[in-house]
Order: structure tokens, then C-alpha cells, then sequence
């Protein structure tokens, strides 16, 4: 049942998730020697469980450990000091760092910015003489790199550089990578890590109001609280991560309304929807199909037996369709109030930067149906990038 470089499943995972939901929801893959696991009880279960993490060398002697590939140190080296790859203590001592930055109240801050942002965009988008764009583009990708550029500090003049190393080092993470994907995702470390590296040496002789002039005042005050790499580490991340969740949401959330015109219809007529439409999105078409955790101890679960090592990939985009926690788990609904969906992860690593993304996300879409009440796509087919653990379309051409 599960092929994942199958064509059509790529194309549309969501009749196979429900065919394991029902018939075999825990199940080990050979392909990738790792776990599967499909259904919303048992992610949300796992995702809890202090067993399981996210690394594994916290609790295992350097011997037992696979070598590591020269060829990865850059990549490695970034990923060992993320929020996203580490456990606590660590985990925590990093978080409060950057935790300030991410309150409810330092993101309600950043509110109107993001709207005039959106207004911008929306600006130039109206200026195309055709009425046509690449909706991803045009207007969904410049969102969040520039939100998380100014959070960080990055000047506007080597912003260009953001979005390719971006999506060249989350290939790495694809199980189904190739070499070059690689070779890739090694040099854009490199060249990010030399970038922000040297970004720090410029906050520390001038220091701004961004996080990694805060970051760097931690480091300089108490080393032990963050280091340099880990500063380094972390700015990758909240790119990467907040790059990926916002630009993929809108696309895959638009794309879900265009095609469901009553829906559209239903929150042209009652904005104040817009936070639960929002929900649904994250929900009906998760752009962060799963998430990996390693076993750290040997463990009994569900009748199956994980020894220590042992890989878990927890499907959320399966769990946010199970029939036995969403009714009509198929059916795109804007006024679903009953919406305990798994986008943004549970547990230690829930994503820190929801509430910035939840508010990215009803900016521009508020400005989208605002600005352009005609939109409409202009195309018969929407494609997918063919990947596994990313879902996003490889573009989408509207009308307005």
C-alpha cells in the first residue's frame, strides 16, 4: 500500500493515509528503515512521549554511533546547536534565549508591518497589466523571508541569497534525496553559516533591535547560554522553517478555496471565518507531511516492539484526516470549529514560531480576498513538487 515515489502518490497522498489508518496504521518500511505511523491517536501520543527525541546522541556512547559522512560536516554542523535537533537540557537553556522573540505580544507588535507588507505585495500584483501571477511567487514567498529577515536583522541588500539556500538545504531532509540534493544542501550550509557568521561580527561592533544582535549580546555575556554556532544554527532554522510552513500554507490554503468556490464563497461573506479557515488549511493539506523521532530507550507500543535506534516517521498530514478525530475528514470546511490538527507539531518541539506564522497567514490572506475579489485560478491542473516530506505545489497561476 505505501509506494512513496509512486507518481500518484505523490500527486495525492491522502487515499493511501486512509488505507493505512484502517488496515495497517503502525507498520516498519523497508525502503527507509524507519517506523510509520498514520493514525492521530497514535502521533499525538508519540509526539508527547519523553521517550522518543528528535537526536539520539545525547543518550548513546560516540562508539555506537554510525560514522558520520565527512562530506555533510557543514550541514551537520548547523544542525547540531537547532532548537529543531536538540533535547533538553539544551533544548531549554536555547529557547529561553529567543523565546522573548516569539511571545504573543512581541508578535502582536510585528502585526502592522506584516499588513503593509501584504499591501505591498498586493500593490505590485496589481500593477501586472495581464491580471495574472505564480501566486507562490508573486506574492506568497516574499512574505516570510522578509518577516524573518527583519526579525533577524539581515539587511535588504543580501536578502537574495535567503530563499535559495533555504530550499536547497531542506532537501536534505527528503528521504528519497539523491546525491546532487546533497551536494546542494552542503554548500548552501556552508555558505549560510559564513554569511551569518560574519553577520554576528558586524551586530557585535553595531548592535540593532534583532534577534541576532540579542543572541550575540547572550553570547557575549554569558557564553554558556548560546553559542556561536548555536546562534548560527538557530538563524538557519527559523528561515528555513518559517520560509517553508507560511509560503506552502498559503499556496496549498488558496489553492483549497479556489477549488472549493462555495467555501470561498462562505468567507467572502463572513470574514471574521478567517482564523478557522486558516486552521482548516493547516489541516486539510499539511505542509509538513511527517516528522521523524528516534526511539532512546527500548520500548513497547501499541503490541510493536522499538529497540533503542529505532525511527519513527509520524505522518501528521494522515493524522489531520482521521475520520475518528475529524468529522468529514476529506471535506474542506472553513467553519470547522472542531480542528485539533498536528500542523505545527506537539510536545518539546512544537514549532515556536506558530503564533508569527498564524499571523503571516491571516495578513496575507485577508489582503488576497480583500485586494482581489475576482481570484481565480488559470490552470485545469495543479501539480506538486514530488517530494515526501514537504508538500507544496510547484507554482500557482490566478487570475484577478
Amino acid at each position: 500500500m505505501f509506494n512513496p515515489t509512486s507518481p500518484a502518490f505523490l500527486a495525492n497522498p491522502y487515499p493511501t493515509y486512509a488505507r493505512l489508518r484502517e488496515q495497517q496504521p503502525i507498520f516498519f518500511y523497508k525502503g527507509w528503515q524507519k517506523w510509520i505511523i498514520t493514525r492521530h491517536h497514535d502521533v499525538n501520543t508519540l509526539l508527547r512521549d519523553k521517550r522518543l527525541g528528535r537526536v539520539i546522541h545525547h543518550v548513546t556512547p560516540p562508539e555506537d554511533l554510525p560514522p558520520a559522512n565527512p562530506a555533510h560536516a557543514p550541514f551537520d554542523a548547523i544542525q547540531a546547536g537547532s532548537l529543531l535537533e536538540i533535547e533538553p537540557p539544551d533544548h531549554t537553556r536555547i529557547r529561553q534565549v529567543v523565546h522573548a522573540v516569539f511571545t504573543p505580544k512581541h508578535v502582536r507588535e510585528m502585526q502592522t508591518t506584516i499588513t503593509r507588507l501584504c499591501q505591498t505585495l498586493a500593490d505590485k500584483l496589481e500593477q501586472i497589466p495581464a491580471r495574472q501571477a505564480n501566486l507562490i511567487k508573486d506574492f506568497a514567498e516574499p512574505i516570510p523571508v522578509t518577516v524573518i529577515a527583519d526579525l533577524l536583522g539581515v539587511p535588504e541588500a543580501d536578502r537574495h541569497n535567503l530563499l535559495p539556500w533555504s530550499k536547497a538545504i531542506i532537501g536534505m531532509f527528503e528521504p528519497e534525496r539523491t546525491i546532487e540534493d546533497e551536494q546542494r544542501a552542503v554548500a548552501a550550509a556552508q555558505a549560510f553559516s559564513d554569511y551569518v557568521r560574519h553577520l554576528m561580527h558586524t551586530k557585535q561592533q553595531n548592535p540593532q533591535e534583532d534577534l541576532i544582535s540579542r543572541m550575540v549580546a547572550a553570547n557575549q555575556k554569558d557564553p554558556d547560554s548560546i553559542t556561536e554556532n548555536e546562534i548560527i544554527a538557530n538563524c538557519i532554522l527559523f528561515l528555513n522553517a518559517g520560509h517553508e510552513a507560511v509560503v506552502n500554507v498559503i499556496g496549498n490554503g488558496v489553492a483549497a478555496l479556489l477549488t472549493h468556490p462555495e467555501q470561498l464563497a462562505i468567507l467572502k461573506q463572513n470574514p471574521d471565518l478567517m482564523p478557522t479557515a486558516i486552521e482548516e488549511m493547516l489541516r486539510y493539506d499539511t505542509p509538513l507531511q511527517f516528522f521523524e523521532r528516534y526511539v532512546l530507550e527500548d520500548m513497547t507500543y501499541e503490541g510493536h516492539h522499538w529497540p533503542k535506534g529505532s525511527k519513527l516517521c509520524l505522518y501528521y498530514s494522515s493524522a489531520n484526516h482521521d475520520a475518528a478525530v475529524f468529522e468529514h475528514p476529506e471535506k474542506f470546511d472553513v467553519t470547522r470549529t472542531h480542528n485539533p490538527h498536528i500542523a505545527f507539531g506537539l510536545g518539546l518541539h512544537y514549532c515556536i514560531g506558530a503564533p508569527l506564522a498564524r499571523l503571516e497567514l491571516n495578513a496575507a490572506l485577508s489582503t488576497l480576498l480583500t485586494r482581489f475579489p475576482d481570484l481565480r485560478l488559470d490552470t485545469t491542473t495543479l501539480a506538486y513538487v514530488p517530494k515526501n516530506v514537504f508538500r507544496y505545489l510547484t507554482a500557482l497561476p490566478v487570475k484577478y
